[in-house]
């Protein structure tokens, strides 16, 4: 599973993901950085790889990724080795890419997160049904997906209301 080690990966993807001036940067954050938002950042990583960079934080990070995400993620075919687990402050510091968008993932704001970001990004927050971890384990799946699924969908929305933005501009 993905550990920390200490920004060090963010500060080496700088420079190619953010080579291109014209994206956008993306922070999704959750409280434990361990399910939404590492979906999130998977899935525009996918979705969006074009005109995004994809990022996810946590309030208070869990350090590793929920394996039941890591699995779904794998099963999706948007897992990549550089996702990991890390606490928001790591976008905060003058070497740290500046955000477009600063979304929070869950049924409610994450606690403890800045409202004011750094380059003074959109901050925005969608509902998200909670993956919760107890219950069957059918039921836990049937969170997760659904989750994913709720995740994909905006985050598919969101790609096209910006490249739409994106072509519009270019032809004026």
């Amino acid at each position: 599973m993905a550990g920390d080690d200490g920004g060090e990966s963010i500060a080496r993807n700088q420079t190619r993901r953010t080579a291109r001036a014209s994206r956008y940067n993306v922070l999704f954050v959750c409280p434990d950085n361990a399910i939404h938002s590492i979906m999130a950042e998977a899935l525009l990583g996918r979705w969006g790889r074009d005109d995004f960079c994809a990022f996810s934080a946590g309030a208070e990070p869990r350090g590793v990724i929920d394996p039941r995400a890591l699995e779904l993620l794998k099963k999706e075919r948007v897992w990549h080795p550089a996702l990991r687990s890390k606490g928001y402050q790591e976008f905060l510091g003058p070497g740290a890419p500046r955000m477009n968008f600063v979304i929070s993932l869950g049924e409610r704001p994450a606690e403890g997160v800045p409202a004011q970001w750094p380059g003074n990004p959109q901050v925005i927050h969608w509902h998200i049904t909670k993956a919760d971890s107890a219950g069957k384990p059918a039921d836990i799946a049937h969170a997760f997906r659904k989750a994913f699924v709720e995740l994909e969908t905006r985050i598919k929305l969101l790609v096209l209301v910006y490249e739409r933005e994106r072509s519009r501009r270019a032809a004026a």
